[in-house]
């Protein structure tokens, strides 16, 4: 009994004695490599991208505690924001009505000369489109016509017309107008086919032109009364050489300055 039971002993020892290197052994060992489930040829993927720490913009200042980030505070009760400033674009309309100062003269070939001048009474229209911001081109017809003029021939003054006497220039054409911003004056020229005509006393027509080449210029300054309508004054300047109709020989030239007020939509 005691030897088998001494044997139990020594059995036990010795296995304790093989088991301790053994033991050692594994934890010196490092831990085995996880298994990787990439395909063959492929790595795994690439680290992250470093994202620097959360700030702001460089100039900006950070909004007030309490309100989230991207979204502005509240605006105190009763704020209204800024009106946007009206702009010239899309379609053009500009009429005008005023009076001057119109002289229509007169020259044949023998150097003859007739001239009815007088205050004049100015009207025209003009309607167009935008092309470019503050642009627009139009097509227009205007006229500046004399009630009862001075008639004047080879210089000799012959008086004040009387009756329903007038002389008168008409035109049509086009051209382009310009608005410079923000004090919104423009500057507006056409080309113009004119025509001439005078009538005496009794109303009759007594000199007619043919169509001949004018122009007609204005500068002027509006006031805005809504986002794309203007009021204001202007300056008018028309000037006009043409045949006469009946008589080649006579060649009539015709001027006027006119003082206008204009509404525009542009």
């Amino acid at each position: 009994m005691i030897a088998s039971r001494q044997g139990r002993v020594g059995v036990l020892a010795l296995v304790a004695l093989c088991a301790a290197p053994l033991a050692a052994r594994a934890q010196e060992a490092p831990p085995p490599a996880p298994a990787t489930a990439y395909p063959p040829g492929y790595g795994p993927p690439p680290p992250p991208p470093a994202y620097p720490p959360p700030g702001y913009a460089p100039g900006y200042a950070p909004p007030p505690p309490g309100y989230a980030p991207g979204y502005p505070p509240p605006q105190p009760p009763g704020f209204m924001p800024a009106p946007m400033e009206p702009t010239h674009d899309g379609v053009y309309v500009r009429m005008h009505i005023g009076g001057g100062f119109t002289s229509i003269s007169g020259q044949n070939s023998y150097g003859e000369t007739v001239t009815l001048s007088g205050p004049s009474v100015s009207l025209g229209v003009a309607v167009g489109g935008g092309i470019a911001p503050n642009l627009a081109l139009f097509g227009n017809l205007f006229v500046s016509l004399i009630s009862q003029p001075d008639l004047m021939e080879n210089g000799a003054d012959l008086g004040n017309g009387q009756g329903n006497s007038s002389a008168g220039l008409v035109g049509f054409g086009a051209g382009l107008v310009y608005y410079f911003q923000p004090i919104n004056l423009y500057l507006s020229g056409a080309l113009s086919a004119v025509e001439m005509q005078i009538d005496d006393t009794n109303g009759d027509m007594a000199y007619e032109s043919d169509v001949g080449l004018g122009f007609q210029g204005m500068i002027g300054k509006e006031w805005w009364v809504s986002p794309h309508w203007g009021l204001g004054l202007a300056g008018e300047l028309i000037g006009a050489s043409m045949k006469d109709k009946n008589d080649s020989s006579i060649t009539w030239t015709g001027g006027a300055f006119n003082l206008v007020f204009s509404a525009t939509c542009f």
